[in-house]
This record gives structure tokens, sequence and C-alpha cells, in this order.
């Protein structure tokens, strides 16, 4: 189904699909529909964009991973691209809404409800995943906000949810958390990382901030809700500081959280996987990570590799790059390849602080 089409993701894995048998099982499903308006929903690699290109549909991913590998495989496959929105953009009317359903339950409902609220009279949506991936609570949600669900048989082990005939329900919020060793709260949107509680690697990070260098300039690369940006910027508040995420949701946290804690005047926002939207030449002084080490539910540790190389590339000679990552992972020898001086400072039960020095 997919195989005449030359599909890639982001970032590049050639042990991995750029699609799965949910997007196939999908396909079989609308086949002989018609679908009128159609939106695409956490397509992350645009295969189904590509697929179903002749119906000109509209696509809606937060992540700039996910928008990467869209315009990639369009090119390489001569295809326009589709409307591309976020979560900020408005709203169309639709008369076919396709979703691919989210690792986060709360994100789940907080689309499902856009969704909803998108969807012309008589319109379906269609929410897909293998069904390992698909939860109770995700289940118990679609059944919550609709009147008809209709849960077609599963093949393949992965399995197409029909839903009709929406429910009014509440908006879904931001989560609210207190982080007392800053006396500060968080607020979280939906898919936001550490969406229900701090990160305890985030927390074990901040912890070991009196021994950052004063610079003038920094970076949080990963930024998530901003935690990290805003335990630096209340010991060196005059630094100009960049939050990058890849995740829509995070960034708009992470803006969120310091205009609701600090002043952001020095501070700006850029949604890009990892440094990829910064010029070649500019340069920083200090970049603070703590890089992810799934996409959506596939382990992987090219993202982070990508981010450290594109740390090392973007910061000025004797910059410094401070990581924090679970103890478990291999990140160690990958910095000494990249940095001339790698200092474990702190080695918990579970986490590890790394100084890297260009």
């Amino acid at each position: 189904m997919f195989s005449s089409y030359s599909l890639s993701r982001v970032p590049r894995d050639t042990s991995l699909q750029a699609w799965n048998a949910a997007d196939e099982l999908l396909l079989e499903r609308i086949e002989n529909l018609d679908l009128g308006r159609l939106l695409l929903v956490n397509d992350s690699f645009g295969a189904l964009a590509i697929k179903l290109s002749d119906k000109k549909p509209d696509w809606w991913n937060d992540s700039a991973m996910s928008v990467e590998a869209l315009t990639e495989n369009c090119r390489k496959n001569d295809v326009n691209q589709p409307g591309i929105f976020n979560s900020k953009s408005d709203s169309e009317k639709y008369q076919t809404i396709v979703i691919h359903i989210p690792k986060s339950k709360k994100l789940f409902q907080w689309q499902l409800k856009k969704c909803a609220q998108s969807l012309a009279e008589n319109g379906k949506i269609y929410a897909l995943g293998m069904v390992k991936h698909i939860s109770k609570g995700q289940v118990d949600s679609m059944n919550s906000m609709f009147d008809s669900v209709n849960p077609y048989r599963a093949v393949k082990k992965a399995r197409v949810v029909e839903l009709d005939k929406p429910i009014d329900v509440e908006d879904i919020r931001a989560t609210r958390y207190n982080v007392p060793e800053l006396g500060i709260y968080l607020e979280n949107l939906p898919g936001c990382f550490a969406e229900n509680t701090v990160d305890p690697g985030g927390r074990l990070f901040i912890s070991f901030f009196n021994q950052l260098p004063k610079v003038k300039t920094a970076i949080d690369l990963g930024c998530g809700n901003g935690l990290l940006s805003i335990a630096l910027l209340m010991q060196q508040p005059e630094i100009k500081l960049t939050c990058i995420d890849e995740n829509f949701q995070a960034l708009e946290s992470a803006r969120l959280n310091i205009g609701l804690n600090l002043s952001d005047s020095n501070v700006s926002y850029l949604h890009s996987n990892s440094l990829n939207l910064l010029e070649n030449t500019a340069k920083t002084e200090l970049i603070l990570c703590n890089p992810p080490f799934h996409q959506e539910n596939t382990l992987t540790e090219e993202i982070s590799s990508n981010m450290f190389k594109d740390a090392h590339r973007h910061l000025s000679e004797n910059g410094e790059l401070w990581v924090v990552a679970n103890r478990n992972l291999p990140y160690f020898p990958l910095l000494k390849k990249l940095f001339k001086q790698v200092t474990t400072v702190s080695k918990s039960a579970k986490f590890s602080v790394y100084q890297c020095i260009k």
C-alpha cells in the first residue's frame, strides 16, 4: 500500500517504517467513502498525507520533526504539501477527521475535543493505533466524548475506531503543580513533557545550577515546560535566553510559565527540531539539555545524539553543554567524542549530570 512511495522518518532510521499497520487498515476502511473536507491529525511522518494527497487534506501536527518528515517526503514523492496546522491554528469544519491516538491520554482528550468542535454536521472521526498502545483510559475517553463509538475488528494488531455524535464535555485544562525548591508553580498544556509532576531528572539538574558558568547567552534545548529556563533566569536574570522545543505544546507551556513567574523580555522562543532552524553562524556560550529518549512509543537515541552534535556546532569556543540523562543511557562515550572535556558532575541512582566543554 505504501511500498510504491519513498518514505522516511525523522530522525532517520532505516530499520523502522514511516507508517504502520494502523495506517494501512485506515485506508482500507475509508477506501470507498466520500471523505469531503479532510483533516489528518498526528500523521507523524506524512505517510497518510501523501497517500491521500488527491483529497487535498489539511494536516495538524505539533511536532517539528513530523513537519520536517512531511516536507521531505512530499518533496521526494513529488506531492503537494497539505495545509499545515498547529494547536493555535484557527479550526475549519471537516467532514472527515483522522487522528492517530497519541501516547498521552490527556493530549488525546484535548485533541478529540478540538476535533469534535471542528467536525461538520454528520461528519465522522476515525481514531487509529496499534492495539497494544490503545489504553483503557483512551477507550474510556472516546466512550465519554461520543455517543456513537464503533471499534472495528482489529487486523494485524491494529485498530480503527469510528466516532460520531460528539458529546459536549468540559474543556481540558492545563495541569498545575508547585516546584517548592524554586518557589514557583508550573502550568503544562496537554502533551507537554512532565505533564503531571516535576520531572525527577530536571529536579536533580537544577540543584547544580549554582555551578553553571556566568554567561551572556544561553539556549534551553528541549525546553519542555520551562523548568530549566526559569531556574537559570532566577540565577542570571540578565541573560539572553532562547527556548527551543520540537513540541509546540511544550514550547507554549514554557512561554506561559516564564511569563507567569518572571519577566521574559530577554527570552525568545523557537519551534524547531533541535537547532535546525538556527542560522549556521549562530553561537552561544551555554546550552542546557534534558534530552528525550523516546518518540511517542518508540525508544530512540537518535534524537539526543542529534541534539548533542547540534549543541557542539552552535557553542562558542570554550562554551559549555550541560546535560541531565538517565544513568543507564550510553551518552558519556558519545559526548567524549564531541567535546574536549566531559565531567560527570553528579551520578545518582537514576540520573547523571554532565558538563561538556567545547
